[in-house]
């Protein structure tokens, strides 16, 4: 495989690799082998030397190349089948338009009144009505926040990052989702609460929570414009969970004729057998910075540590993250002489995916793929799901 192929997702056409800082042209011919050490790991000097930093951090979270991988073929990244398509380049043309085409359907598809659903669209689509938005039409409007007067009043400021919208999400958020939930641009911010990214303590009811409090957050800042003698709740997170909550309870009867008795499920890290040893892998993506990391704990019947390690990858999505934490962890046990393990991850996707439990359209990640060999090994390894709150208690 030439690195070059690689390079001009990044590099423009007919442009020569340089050294950033000496402006010397390098060979660009050179093949991914090339790039690796004796050991067969990425060359991080030569990497950080030759591209900018955040492409090798790209880089460095791509496996490298072996032996038992086969032989290297050219995907179309347009389709899960890696074969070129004249609708695919249309559709990654439109990326954009797509993109939110599918995320707005999230907002269709809650249950709700449909009133907080078409301001939700607007939202979404940086259309509210702002000062800053009005400013822009030349009509002597300023563009300043009437409520804290601190910065501009764009959508994003309204419904986060003004003072009064910032304390109540705050009371709703965990220590941990606050600095990605108030670093995401307005777009990212708005669809992946609508996903329940950023679900915390209420993931069952946080969509209806979201789209809830940001309508009352628009509603109260017109209120406290246009009345004068308005005055915000006392307490706002209750107004707000009151009225999430009659829409999901309504949404429920409506669905099933009646309410779901709630079963309590007793959630913690259990020993495993005698003669077992358990491993607890988890991945993980920070916004802010745009890094991935993975880490692994081993523990044997007592609940005892054997080792834990925690290791930076680079710049991937959150779930690359997770397949770079089981097969490591697998490599990790296989490394140590270990028989009889007991496998634990938090995400039911890639526990199906090594497990042979869901299809796979198109070639199978090469993680998933070195992952299933080091299962089908000559020992005796159990891969199950978890619950995201036993992993943090083991952890804690």
């Amino acid at each position: 495989m030439h690195i070059n192929f690689w390079l001009d997702k990044w590099m423009p056409s007919g442009r020569s690799l340089m050294n950033l800082s000496t402006q010397q042209t390098i060979d660009t011919t050179l093949t991914v082998k090339d790039t690796l050490t004796d050991a067969g790991d990425w060359d991080i000097n030569f990497l950080a030397t030759h591209l900018p930093h955040d492409v090798m951090n790209q880089v460095v979270a791509i496996p490298t190349p072996k032996d038992t991988d086969g032989p290297d073929a050219i995907g179309w990244i347009g389709t899960n089948t890696r074969h070129f398509t004249v609708q695919s380049a249309y559709n990654l043309q439109r990326e954009h338009n797509i993109f939110m085409e599918r995320s707005c359907k999230s907002i269709w598809d809650w249950k709700g009144p449909h009133r907080i659903q078409t301001f939700m669209w607007i939202a979404a689509h940086q259309r509210l009505l702002t000062n800053y938005r009005r400013s822009k039409w030349g009509i002597g409007v300023s563009p300043t926040c009437p409520i804290c007067g601190n910065e501009d009043e764009t959508t994003i400021h309204v419904l986060r990052d003004c003072v009064q919208a910032t304390q109540i999400w705050i009371r709703f958020l965990t220590s941990n989702q606050i600095i990605d939930f108030f670093s995401l641009n307005c777009r990212d911010w708005i669809f992946d609460n609508l996903n329940n990214k950023f679900a915390g303590a209420h993931k069952k009811g946080w969509q209806s929570i979201f789209m809830v409090a940001c309508w009352y957050l628009w509603k109260w800042r017109n209120k406290s414009i246009f009345e004068e003698d308005f005055q915000r709740p006392n307490n706002p997170t209750n107004v707000i969970l009151k009225m999430a909550m009659e829409i999901d309870s309504c949404e429920q009867t409506h669905v099933t004729g009646w309410t779901h008795q709630k079963d309590t499920i007793f959630i913690g890290w259990k020993w495993p057998r005698d003669g077992r040893v358990k491993l607890n892998c988890d991945g993980a993506h920070k916004i802010s910075i745009n890094l991935s990391g993975c880490g692994d704990l081993l523990r044997d019947s007592n609940g005892v540590c054997l080792i834990s390690y925690a290791r930076k990858i680079g710049a991937c999505v959150a779930f690359h993250a997770e397949m770079w934490a089981m097969y490591l962890g697998l490599e990790l046990a296989r490394r140590r002489g270990i028989t009889h393990l007991q496998v634990e991850s938090d995400s039911e996707v890639l526990v199906d995916m090594i497990t042979w439990n869901c299809n796979i359209n198109g070639s199978v990640p090469t993680l998933i793929r070195r992952a299933r060999e080091f299962k089908n090994m000559n020992w005796h390894v159990q891969i199950i799901h978890t619950w995201r709150e036993a992993i943090e208690q083991l952890i804690g």
